[in-house]
């Protein structure tokens, strides 16, 4: 077992971590990665309207109190879900602390016991450490998502795009 593994709770999203999990995903996307928001991210107003209803859920990693990393999924209907908002704090990144995996790993459980057979993804060019943690996980890249989720889809800014069968 690797020693450096960073213990941390999994945990469904609830309003009392609305303001860390708002804070994370602004620091990994304004700070770090220069993506400014026009719309200013209102799906983080209304994550369990927009996450946790109709078969899908929002999950966050917990170290200590604080919110160190999130993940979320919405049912795209026809067994089809799309992943949003996977990020985790610079400070607990890495292969070897493994909190990417265990978001990861709790969000693959979800879909595949909601018997989810296409997994979608948007991301940004700039995206390094990311684009490859999903090509390692078996996301292949695709020129664009099909139709009827591209047009409400809440990927509509990104510029990659990837699919995962389950």
């Amino acid at each position: 077992m690797n020693e450096n593994l960073i213990s941390v709770d999994i945990e469904e999203y609830s309003d009392n971590y609305r303001d860390q999990v708002k804070s994370l995903i602004h620091n990994v996307y304004e700070l770090e990665r220069g993506m400014h928001s026009k719309s200013g991210r209102p799906d983080l107003d209304a994550i369990k309207e927009i996450y946790q209803e109709n078969n899908g859920n929002f999950w966050i990693a917990v170290k200590d109190g604080k919110v160190i990393g999130t993940i979320g999924l919405i049912n795209q209907g026809e067994n089809r879900a799309s992943m949003h908002r996977f990020c985790v704090d610079k400070d607990f990144r890495g292969r070897d602390k493994g909190v990417s995996a265990k978001l990861y790993s709790t969000f693959l459980g979800f879909a595949r016991s909601h018997s989810y057979k296409k997994i979608f993804l948007g991301t940004a060019f700039n995206a390094k450490a990311a684009i490859k943690f999903y090509e390692r996980n078996g996301f292949v890249k695709i020129i664009s998502l099909p139709e009827d989720i591209a047009k409400n889809s809440r990927l509509l800014h990104d510029e990659l795009f990837y699919e995962l069968d389950l």
